[in-house]
């Protein structure tokens, strides 16, 4: 719903724009130096209808870059203007800009995750936006002094976190170097062309520099969604080359009928954008009646897909089911038999103790089925969690936990999830079978490679875990088998003087998670 939500307010933007150049039509005050502007914000609000159409996982940074382009879209269109209301909403839209464009670039570099530090920028960013926009209303020249101080305190928390998250930028740029330098290049040619083509018209760069974050990582975002072939609702009617067909055909129609009725480019201005409002919309309905079920198109060329689908889902409802029965509903009925006896003390306890294990026992199978990972907690805090909730399930035992882990460690998806999951099955055999009091775990990354060690100070050695019976130790199969596909080792050892060492490294492949991050 949230989904859908978003989508109508971009609409409902592109509906004002086209309102808006339709007002500046009839009032006979459009001309050359504002047809520039109208169409660079025009490609702008057409590429959202692209981009959140994609963002099929509803991911933020992805809704965050669309917002960014919104409003770059009305910066760049009021920028020309000289009315007294359409240049307050220009100098209202600078700082709002700076602080999406500074949220949006640390976003998308830690994906969206928490990272030391972030909410404390977060915060500054928001307070000193908040503060400029407060000067608007006192006088230009308070204005300019808290804009000019929020722009320094934004890029000074800036580079903060990149200097201090260096590790994890350095990691980005490894993996995004190419995108971002075609989007470098790309820009550097494109300004010049529109330098030189614009180079009669008053003010054409001013303020050049407030769109640079969404046209260094426009090529990377566009890349990434790229990745994820047939993602957008349309492409369940019609194939790529279908709806590149009908656009160029509407495309094609509607400048023939400009040709032939002699309207003005301010009327084709408003056919195109209203084409692509049409389209939108046409596309918000589908993807909604998509998640709710209502669509009985299927394609046969994904028939494979949707078949291996369904056999993962049945596999999941199969092993979903045999938990309801086996451990919900024999609890279930023997509350129904005790309620007979409820009057007693003793059976009421019962009752209320079998609930409560019920109640906690579902609970551990929901984060079994689908571990919880807070966005707004760094990798440690997350890890942390999951080191006590484990503890509490195992009261009985009395293990120290140590948990060694650097507070810059950043994993990208998926293999944030894959090592909670490993470190959660690691841990839980230690508080199983290990019969030792103390157990340590270090998490690392270094030069893109994950290394995970869990160790205790049993009596168990090497040797019974790396028997030739694997029936024994299905579990450490299994992660075995799951670390090696992904080209991972991992090497059991004895810990020294007593114990077990388990050591897993995992090498992190950044263009591999931009595409789980966002397609």
């Amino acid at each position: 719903m949230k989904n859908t939500a978003l989508k109508l307010v971009f609409w409902i933007n592109y509906i004002l724009l086209i309102l808006y150049i339709c007002w500046r039509r009839n009032e006979g005050q459009m001309s050359i130096q504002s047809s520039i502007p109208m169409f660079i914000s025009s490609l702008m609000l057409i590429d959202i209808t692209y981009i959140s159409s994609c963002n099929v996982r509803e991911n933020k940074v992805i809704w965050l870059f669309c917002g960014l382009l919104a409003l770059d879209s009305w910066y760049v269109l009021l920028s020309f203007e000289e009315d007294i209301i359409e240049n307050l909403l220009f100098i209202i839209l600078s700082p709002v800009i700076w602080y999406v464009s500074i949220k949006f670039i640390l976003m998308f570099l830690f994906q969206g995750s928490g990272y030391k530090f972030g909410k404390m920028v977060n915060l500054i960013l928001l307070v000193t936006c908040i503060i400029s926009l407060v000067g608007v209303g006192i006088s230009s020249r308070v204005y300019a002094c808290v804009y000019g101080i929020q722009f320094l305190v934004n890029w000074f928390c800036f580079l903060f976190i990149i200097i201090y998250h260096y590790k994890r930028i350095i990691f980005v740029l490894k993996n995004e170097w190419k995108s971002i330098l075609f989007s470098t290049t790309t820009i550097t040619i494109t300004f010049f062309v529109y330098y030189f083509a614009t180079i009669e018209v008053q003010g054409h760069i001013s303020n050049f520099g407030i769109y640079l974050p969404v046209l260094l990582f426009f090529l990377s975002v566009h890349g990434i969604l790229l990745k994820e072939h047939s993602s957008f609702p349309l492409s369940t009617v019609f194939s790529r080359m279908q709806t590149v067909l009908i656009i160029c055909v509407s495309l094609f129609i509607l400048g023939l009928i400009f040709i032939f009725t002699g309207n003005s480019y301010e009327d084709l201005f408003i056919m195109i954008n209203t084409l692509f409002a049409f389209l939108y919309i046409c596309n918000i309905v589908l993807g909604h009646s998509l998640k709710q079920g209502r669509s009985k198109i299927i394609k046969d060329s994904k028939y494979n897909t949707a078949l291996k689908q369904l056999q993962q889902e049945e596999e999941l409802k199969t092993e979903f089911a045999n938990f309801l029965h086996d451990d919900i509903l024999q609890d279930l009925l023997s509350i129904k038999n005790m309620m007979t006896k409820v009057h007693h003390p003793d059976i009421q306890d019962i009752i209320i103790e079998t609930l409560d294990s019920l109640n906690t026992h579902i609970r551990e199978q929901m984060q079994d089925y689908h571990p919880v990972i807070l966005k707004n907690l760094t990798i440690k805090e997350n890890y942390q969690n999951l080191l006590e909730a484990i503890s509490e399930s195992f009261s009985q035992r009395d293990i120290v936990v140590s948990f060694d882990c650097p507070d810059t460690v950043f994993l990208v998806e998926p293999y944030n999830m894959m090592i909670y999951r490993l470190l959660k099955e690691l841990l839980t055999n230690v508080y199983k079978h290990s019969n030792g009091s103390r157990a340590w775990v270090t998490l690392t990354q270094k030069k893109n490679v994950i290394k995970l060690c869990v160790s205790d100070n049993g009596t168990a050695n090497a040797g019974c875990l790396t028997s030739v019976d694997k029936s024994k130790h299905k579990g450490l199969i299994s992660i075995a088998e799951q670390i090696d596909h992904i080209g991972g080792t991992m090497n059991i050892t004895d810990n020294i003087p007593h114990g077990i060492c388990i050591q897993i490294r995992v090498p992190m492949k950044g263009d591999v998670s931009y595409q789980y991050f966002v397609s």
